[in-house]
């Protein structure tokens, strides 16, 4: 038997890399302030 290999890949948008990189930066600031904020207001327990 011959074993064959499907490669499928599977892109819904294409982006370019400087929309790449913005969408990077976005998702980054979003979780620095979400660390920064559980810095400042720490949860009590």
């Amino acid at each position: 038997m011959d074993a064959k290999i499907l490669l499928v890949t599977f892109k819904p948008f294409e982006m370019n890399s400087s929309s790449g990189y913005i969408v990077g930066a976005i998702i980054a600031m979003l979780i620095l302030g979400y660390l920064v904020y559980t810095l400042v207001n720490p949860e009590k327990f």
